[in-house]
Formats: structure tokens, sequence, C-alpha cells
């Protein structure tokens, strides 16, 4: 965006933050921990309303080239993309320990760097090759879907996205199709790029600014109960339907809550340096997390509790360092010289 919401920056650096401590935390177990991984997908969540405030915001109530509008997303997420999943696909020959649940295949190489999703063995899921990337499979889907209705207005755009997606996600609960591309499409995640699109809605028709108290107060309560319950439900698994609902209605209370207070609250530079290089952290903090926890753990085992507490920390810091590094300098000078082609 030409001028920045503060306050989104903010939210994308706390994502970014959410999705590496998960990861940091979890490298060390054997297993698999709810808590841990709901931590993750929490931060994944809030990228997703995120990006479909953004995605509004930034082409406004009217009508917009969707060529050039997908020229700039493709420039904006493809190449670092492509660029971390090849560098995956080599580490994971040459230095296979590395990693936890990824391994080297010449299809998944290909249907990865496509974003075309199929069922991963080794890491039991719809995961691209660099595993990471299954985010990035809806956010194209998003940004494809959203130029299709370039020609209407925005609210007749969110409107008709919200009955698609929705319709998507029904035929998922109903139906459960087995195959990775409609399992892939039907799921309810997308439903967070709708509740996003709705608030960047909200903020250009200018119902968002100036947020009263007793608009705020209430957002707060919904955002706290949200989180208190997408971490209380236990089925066994991470991604819970219901658990889902629960982090969306606080990620969507939250960004509301954030964009609508913005002008009170307290600037963080750090966070918003951070909220610029959050798709750098994002994409290299799993090598980051490997590197330190990995090395330290494999000097000093795992089984002394301050060695892997210690492992964590470092992990934590390392990925921010190592994603403000990889902004600083390869993402921001990429984007100054793609800039001539958007």
């Amino acid at each position: 965006m030409n001028n920045k919401i503060l306050s989104i920056q903010s939210l994308r650096a706390l994502a970014a933050i959410l999705v590496l401590a998960s990861h940091a935390l979890l490298y060390p177990l054997a297993e698999q921990t709810l808590a841990y991984g709901r931590l993750g997908w929490l931060g994944v969540i809030v990228f997703f309303v995120v990006s479909g405030f953004i995605m509004v915001a930034v082409t406004g109530q009217g009508s917009f080239e969707p060529a050039a509008f997908l020229r700039r997303r493709v420039l904006r997420v493809v190449p670092m993309y492509w660029a971390f999943t090849l560098i995956a696909a080599l580490l994971t020959l040459i230095l296979p320990d590395l990693f936890k649940s990824t391994v080297f295949d010449g299809e998944q190489l290909v249907l990865s760097l496509a974003f075309i999703p199929f069922y991963n063995p080794a890491s039991h899921g719809l995961h691209p090759l660099y595993k990471l990337g299954w985010t990035l499979n809806y956010e194209m889907f998003f940004y494809v879907s959203f130029a299709l209705l370039a020609v209407l207005r925005a609210r007749q755009r969110v409107a008709i996205l919200t009955v698609a997606y929705l319709g998507l996600s029904m035929v998922g609960l109903i139906l459960h199709p087995e195959g990775p591309i409609p399992a892939f499409y039907t799921s309810y995640m997308p439903l967070a790029f709708v509740a996003g699109a709705w608030l960047g809605l909200a903020h250009v028709e200018g119902r968002l600014a100036g947020m009263t108290k007793s608009v705020s107060i209430p957002l707060a309560a919904i955002a706290l109960a949200g989180l208190a319950e997408g971490f209380w439900i236990d089925r066994g698994i991470v991604e819970d339907e219901t658990a889902f609902l629960g982090f969306l209605a606080c990620a969507t209370a939250a960004t509301a809550l954030f964009v609508g207070v913005e002008a009170r609250l307290p600037r963080l530079p750090m966070l918003e340096r951070l909220g610029d290089a959050s798709y750098s952290i994002y994409l290299v903090h799993i090598f980051a997390v490997g590197a330190f926890a990995g090395v330290m753990l494999k000097l000093l085992g795992h089984d002394n509790p301050v060695v892997a507490g210690g492992a964590v920390a470092m992990a934590i810091a390392g990925g921010l360092v190592a994603g403000w590094a990889c902004y600083a300098m390869v993402e921001k000078p990429l984007m100054r010289r793609l800039r001539r082609f958007a």
C-alpha cells in the first residue's frame, strides 16, 4: 500500500512471530503438541484476514484492472517463494537431516512451483515440497478469485466472494472430497480472506476509523473469547473446524480493533519494521529454526529442558534476525528491481 496502515503492519509482524514461535517450540519435540501447533495456525489465520483486508484496501471501491493486479501480486509473491522452494529442494538432497518432514521429490517440486495442491506423504498433509507454501497456494487462489471480479464494485466483489467461499466450504463439510485439489479448495480456510475483505470494505467506506469505546471494548472481548476457544477445543488435531471459528473471530476482531483505534495506539517502530519483513520472516524462519535449534540440540542433546529452552529462544531470535536480513538484502532490492514490470 502506498500509505501504510501501521496497525496492519504490526499485525503482519505478530502473525509472523506466532508462526516462527510455533515452529521453534515444536522443533525439539518428537510429536505434535496441540497448543504449539495452534499458535502457528493462529498466525496463518491472522495473515489471511490481513491479506483480505489489504486486497480490498489497495483496489478501492470501484473496478480495477485485473491483469495489472495479478501481475503485481505475482511479482510480489512468486519469485521469493520459488527461490526458497528451490533452496529447500537442494538442501533436502545435501542436508536431509536438517528437515523433520521434508524430502526431495521431483514431481512434488514441479507441482509446488505451479501452486498445485497434492498429498505429501512426508508431511501427511496437502503441503508442497516447501511445507510453508500451502498458505501461498491459498493466497494465489484468493488473488485469482479477486481478479475475476475486478469489473464489479468492491461491495459486490466481497459479497460474491463470500457466497462462493461459503459454498465451497459447505461442499467440503458435507461431501468430504478425497482428491487433493477438491479437498484443498473446499476447505474453510479461505473464509479468513472473506472476513478480512469485509473489514477492508469497512475501511475504504470510512466505517472503522475513530472507533469508540462502545465498539472497541466488545471487539476486545470477542478477540479474547475467540483466542481462548481456539486453544481450548481439543479433538486431537491442530486444524479443527470449531477452533478455526474461535481463531477467526479473534483475528477478525483484533484486526478491526487495531485499525479502528490506530490513532490512539502507541507507535512501535520495531514491530512495524518486522511487519515490513514479515514475508521474508515467514519464508526464511524454518531454515533458521533448523540451523539454530538443530545444531544446538545435536551438540548438547534433547534431554535437558534448559538446553531445549535455550534452543527455542535462539531459534526465535535467529529467525527474526535472518528474516530481517533477508528482507533488507534480498526482498527489498528485488522488489525495487521488479517494480518496473508491475
